[in-house]
């Protein structure tokens, strides 16, 4: 009985952990663990809580906010060359820390030396400790896999020198694409329009040895993840491949292969962890067919970075950000996530205007399908930006009121209506102060569970009606609404928010989200 009782309570557990459209928490290691250290928990990894020596209210706290994934950020070895890169550039990084000092100068966790855990901060088996800790407490871990390129300093140098671009032994290419190492002369990592990297060496995936020994990495961290995140997959496209280094490839004698490197990747890891999540971060250049995010999750991409909802909410353009969410399919959001801060953006609270601007954007990201992705120090109004070369950001003050609305926030999203219910975009009328507001609702399979989230991302209170087209009662024309962020409860004529609609006046810079259950209908109002 008690082996039986075993299977049934891992099977629910497995069941937690498979939650569809899940909260993803993205910590970034090392400046996590020295804040920790800061705050008086013991360091015994130099200047840094050591990974397994993390409290487990810590990780306690993550489980009591309903995060369903944490995205442990840059856990891999770093080399020496590109932290001693970053400081003879330390003044450009004053613009974001003022006082930075040399010893902030942590280097780049996107110039992997070796996907190993770093060892300033911990071992493998503390990686795997965390893992299963996160497990018991049905969470799961995400790494990083980079795929595009390496440390200058990587392993593979030595190991697997032709892995990496080379320069051609002749032709004609810019002088500053390219760095003299152990006797070759390689290229920087770079995309079509970005970089080069200096701190990084391309990878060159029209090399068929190239392609082995990165799924071999790449298994190898799905051995260690519940999750990956893939960084700038879409450079590994061929089509993108082409446009940004043909010349070379072909000065060198190598062609275009037939399959796509992410096809043949995430097969090959999946025939040993199939239950592997794969997370491409990827934007759309307009250089393959179908377009860059929807061909990655036709390779086999569960999640695809949506960056869209982000720039609409920053553009202020209400229309823009009510048009590009009422244009895509359930489908299509569903594997896509959506964020308005992460490790590459400027902090929400900066970009957006504000501490209340950037919840409400928190809001919007949170609300519609897809995986919902929140970064560390967000939930407080930190609105100094944290480089991903530095150990710290300039301090600040956590916001507790703030903190409170964000854990009320995903509290809500827990619910499975937003997880496995159906979502639709509801058009609103331009009339009088209704441009202001945004509206979709959500309905659980069996119909007895319905949200309405109501947005007014703008600067004045806007006034509309909200059809709810699916209200229903039992067996009386009174259903009570319940406003979850604030818990005020209202009762309306069901007939009424079929034909006329639920009015809503929303203040600026606030979100409503709604439950109008079936099972609501008789359930005494607080407030009329």
């Amino acid at each position: 009985m008690a082996s039986l009782l075993l299977c049934v309570s891992t099977l629910l557990l497995d069941f937690v952990l498979a939650r569809p459209q899940p909260v993803l928490y993205e910590i970034s290691l090392r400046p996590w663990l020295y804040s920790l250290a800061q705050s008086g928990i013991p360091a015994k990894c130099g200047e840094y809580v050591c990974l397994k020596d993390v409290p487990q209210k810590e990780w306690q706290q993550m489980a009591d906010n309903k995060i369903d994934m944490v995205w442990l950020m840059g856990a891999w070895e770093l080399g020496s060359f590109g932290p001693d890169l970053d400081k003879t550039h330390i003044d450009s990084f004053r613009k974001d820390l003022p006082d930075v000092q040399a010893d902030d100068i942590i280097g780049s966790p996107y110039a992997v030396r070796n996907y190993s855990m770093n060892s300033n901060v911990g071992t493998p088996a503390d990686l795997a400790e965390v893992r299963s800790k996160l497990k018991a407490l049905g969470m799961k871990l995400m790494l990083d896999f980079v795929p595009n390129h390496g440390a200058v300093d990587s392993v593979l140098v030595d190991k697997s020198p032709d892995i990496f671009i080379q320069h051609p032994q002749s032709g004609n290419f810019k002088s500053d694409w390219w760095i003299q190492r152990d006797g070759h002369n390689f290229a920087y990592g770079r995309g079509p329009y970005d970089g080069p990297w200096t701190d990084t060496l391309q990878y060159n995936y029209w090399n068929q040895q190239t392609i082995d020994t990165m799924t071999n990495i790449l298994i190898a961290i799905a051995a260690q993840a519940d999750a990956i995140r893939c960084d700038m997959a879409m450079l590994l496209l061929n089509e993108v491949v082409q446009r940004s280094w043909n010349d070379i490839m072909q000065g060198n004698g190598f062609h275009r292969p037939s399959a796509e490197f992410w096809d043949v990747a995430i097969k090959a890891v999946r025939k040993h962890f199939p239950d592997t999540i794969f997370m491409a971060e990827a934007y759309n250049y307009g250089m393959t067919n179908p377009p860059e995010k929807q061909l990655l999750q036709e390779l086999g991409f569960d999640v695809v970075y949506d960056k869209s909802v982000l720039d609409q909410l920053d553009s202020g353009n209400l229309d823009g950000l009510r048009g590009y969410i009422g244009s895509q399919s359930q489908g299509f959001f569903e594997h896509t996530a959506h964020f308005v801060e992460n490790h590459d953006e400027k902090r929400s609270a900066s970009a957006l205007g504000g501490q209340q601007q950037a919840f409400v954007g928190s809001v919007v990201a949170s609300t519609i399908p897809g995986l919902r992705l929140f970064y560390f120090g967000q939930f407080d109004g930190f609105a100094s930006k944290l480089d991903v070369q530095l150990r710290r950001a300039s301090a600040e003050t956590p916001n507790t009121a703030l903190q409170a609305q964000y854990r009320n926030l995903l509290s809500v999203i827990s619910h499975e209506v937003f997880h496995t219910g159906t979502w639709t975009f509801i058009q609103l009328p331009k009339d009088g102060t209704a441009w202001r507001l945004a509206a979709w609702r959500w309905s659980s399979k069996d119909g007895v569970t319905k949200r309405v989230i109501v947005v007014n991302f703008s600067d004045q209170r806007g006034w509309a009606n909200i059809q709810l087209p699916d209200a229903e009662s039992n067996g009386s024309d009174k259903i009570s609404l319940t406003e979850l962020l604030t818990g005020a409860v209202y009762q309306r004529s069901v007939s009424d928010l079929k034909s006329t609609g639920l009015v809503c006046g929303v203040d600026a810079w606030t979100a409503q989200i709604f439950s109008y259950d079936r099972s609501q209908s008789s359930q005494p109002a607080v407030v009329v």
